[in-house]
C-alpha cells in the first residue's frame, strides 16, 4: 500500500476511534487500546509506521454495555457491527466501521457483511487457572469459531500464504465448512456465548480474548494488567490503556521494543479501500 494511502485509512481509523472513546468516557465504560495500537503508542506515540488498523479492547461487563448503548449513541456515518447485528458478521469481536468506506481483504471476498474501514474492540472473558478447563474452552471456542467462519463464506486459505500452507488450511476449513451445514447460526451463537461466559463467577489470574487471526492461547493475558487504567498518547489523542500496559505488551510480544525484520513487518493487506 502506498504510504499517502496508508495515511489517509489511518487517520480515517483514528476519526473511528475517538468516537468509540467519546461514547465510553460519557457514558463511563472503561476500554483500553490494545495489540498494535498499544504498542504503537509506547513505541511510536502513534501508528506502528506499517500498521492498517486500530484496536479496542474492554473487559466483558463494559462491552456488553458498550454494545447496548452504542447503537443509540454513534453518530450517522458509523455501524456498529457485531454478529448479531449484522447476520453475516463472523467474529465474537466487534466493529465500529464507517459507512459508505470499504476495506476489502481477500478472506472477506466471498462473504456478504459490513466491509467499510473500521475499528476492532475486542471483548475479554474470564479465562479459567485449570488446565483441563482451559483446555475445554480454548477447544470449544475455537471449533465454534471455525464453524462460524464457515457459515459467513469467510476464505482464510486467500492471502499471501505458501502453497502447501493454503492447501492445508484450506483442507482443514472444508471439514469445517461442511459440519457448519448442521449447526443453526443462532444456536450456534448461543453455544459460543455459553462457553464464554462458562467462567464468569470464578477468581481467576488470566482473561483472554480472540482477535480475527489468533488462536485460544495468543489471546490470554494476566487479569492483573486491568487492575487500574492510565491514559496514553496516540497520535494527537489520549487513550486509556491498561495501567500495567508493559506486562500486557511483553505478555504478547517479549520484547517489543525491538523492531521486527522487514520481512515481518505485515498488516491486514487489503486488495480494495475506499474512503
Amino acid at each position: 500500500m502506498e504510504k499517502e494511502l496508508l495515511r489517509k485509512l489511518q487517520l480515517t481509523e483514528l476519526e473511528i476511534a475517538k468516537e468509540v472513546k467519546r461514547i465510553c468516557d460519557e457514558n463511563g465504560i472503561n476500554y483500553f487500546i490494545n495489540y498494535g495500537t498499544l504498542l504503537g503508542a509506547v513505541r511510536h506515540k502513534g501508528f506502528i509506521p506499517w500498521d492498517d488498523d486500530m484496536d479496542f479492547g474492554m473487559l466483558w461487563e463494559d462491552y456488553e454495555k458498550f454494545i447496548k448503548i452504542a447503537p443509540e449513541c454513534l453518530k450517522d456515518q458509523y455501524f456498529l457491527q457485531t454478529w448479531k447485528s449484522d447476520r453475516f458478521f463472523p467474529w465474537m469481536f466487534a466493529k465500529v466501521r464507517k459507512k459508505d468506506t470499504l476495506f476489502g481483504e481477500n478472506m472477506v471476498a466471498k462473504a456478504k457483511h459490513h466491509k467499510g474501514v473500521f475499528v476492532d474492540i475486542f471483548p475479554y472473558y474470564v479465562c479459567p487457572d485449570s488446565e483441563g478447563d482451559r483446555k475445554s474452552q480454548g477447544k470449544r471456542v475455537m471449533r465454534y469459531r471455525y464453524i462460524m467462519l464457515m457459515k459467513c463464506n469467510m476464505v482464510p486459505w486467500r492471502g499471501k500464504k505458501p502453497f502447501l500452507k493454503k492447501i492445508a488450511v484450506f483442507l482443514k476449513y472444508k471439514f469445517y465448512r461442511f459440519i457448519s451445514f448442521f449447526y443453526n447460526r443462532e444456536k450456534l451463537i448461543k453455544k459460543y456465548d455459553k462457553i464464554l461466559h462458562k467462567f464468569d463467577n470464578m477468581e481467576t489470574e488470566c482473561v483472554f480474548t480472540q482477535s480475527g487471526d489468533s488462536q485460544y492461547k495468543k489471546g490470554i493475558i494476566p487479569k492483573k494488567c486491568f487492575d487500574g487504567y492510565t491514559q496514553l498518547n496516540f497520535e494527537d489523542t489520549e487513550f486509556k490503556a491498561p495501567a500495567d500496559w508493559d506486562l500486557h505488551l511483553k505478555t504478547l510480544y517479549g520484547d517489543y521494543m525491538q523492531l521486527p525484520p522487514k520481512d515481518k513487518r505485515k498488516n491486514h493487506n487489503p486488495v480494495e479501500i475506499k474512503l
